[in-house]
């Protein structure tokens, strides 16, 4: 590892650490038991999925830019978060009642099969062309959305607030199943891809190419796709849909670490988390102003960073 993928993995280990800091003292009573429990049963938690479905979008939004070979794939555009959300407020429904632990499995098993079919549907029908696929997702996002609301028809004023929310993206206060039964596979992945940083370096080049250097380049992009999946569908299935996290994360990771995936993987993971627990923090802070979900945050942020991002891009080639 170089000194500038040192320099990026050090910088991003301290945004997360200010940033989880700041989610986690923001705004707290003056002291006492009462601040010790809202602390242990409301912000630990709360920041735990924050941090771990921040990561969970961050790496997944670079495995899809990777596999798909393009700038603009993330798992808002292709229409994976559209179809995890709609499968997880269908279960939502229906399962009223459950258990915490059985209705939290329940919303994850329904989201990775809504987003994985929705991904699998979308690449068959688009034919493998990346430009299409990315236009049938922004297509099949506003389809899922129109559906999600149509189930309001039947709701209580307290269901559609449920489905409003899953539209717009919050940080819940979850059972500690919550945070529990996303870092298996949040953990897995990273692990996994951080350690195969030259196979993903390989996936830059063209497939003969690849294949000639000894990658089983088929058997890495399905396992890069399934793994891309079930983590946006893991965190859909808990925060909804969080808009330009996955689609910006990586590509400020590039601009610090360079382009190899050794350090791109724990870049975008960091800098993932430490941007939904900083949208989180700014979101406490305000909330006695006013009180938005925390997608509107990171879509004020994550907008105009992209189109910096974008424009700046127009003059250098994307690998």
């Amino acid at each position: 590892m170089n000194r500038r993928e040192g320099f990026a993995l050090a910088l991003s280990a301290c945004a997360l650490a200010v940033s989880l800091a700041l989610a986690l003292g923001l705004s707290l009573p003056g002291g006492g038991a009462e601040s010790a429990r809202i602390l242990v049963h409301v912000r630990v938690p709360e920041a735990a999925v924050a941090l771990l479905v921040g990561g969970s979008l961050g790496l997944s939004g670079l495995l899809y830019q990777l596999v798909l070979r393009n700038p603009l794939a993330d798992p808002y555009v292709l229409g994976v978060a559209g179809g995890a959300t709609f499968a997880t407020v269908l279960v939502l429904l229906l399962s009223a009642g459950t258990a915490a632990m059985m209705g939290l499995g329940l919303q994850a098993g329904a989201a990775f099969a809504g987003g994985m079919a929705t991904l699998v549907v979308l690449m068959r029908l688009s034919e493998g062309r990346t430009e299409s696929l990315l236009l049938c997702g922004v297509i099949a996002n506003t389809a899922f959305a129109a559906g999600a609301r149509l189930l309001t028809v039947w709701l209580s004023p307290s269901e559609i607030a449920t489905v409003t929310a899953y539209l717009v993206g919050f940080v819940p206060t979850p059972p500690w199943v919550a945070p529990v039964l996303l870092a298996p596979p949040a953990a897995y992945a990273f692990v996994r891809f951080s350690r195969a940083g030259r196979g993903l370096d390989l996936l830059l080049l063209t497939d003969e190419e690849a294949t000639s250097l000894g990658l089983a380049v088929r058997k890495v992009r399905r396992e890069a796709l399934v793994l891309a999946t079930l983590l946006a569908s893991a965190s859909v299935a808990l925060c909804g849909m969080l808009g330009f996290v996955g689609l910006v994360v990586p590509h400020v990771a590039r601009l610090l670490a360079g382009h190899r995936h050794r350090a791109l993987v724990p870049a975008s993971f960091l800098l993932g988390a430490s941007f939904l627990l900083a949208a989180h923090a700014v979101g406490k802070a305000l909330s006695g102003v006013w009180f938005l979900p925390v997608g509107v945050y990171t879509t004020l942020v994550g907008a105009p960073l992209f189109l910096y991002l974008l424009v700046r891009s127009t003059r250098r080639a994307w690998p």
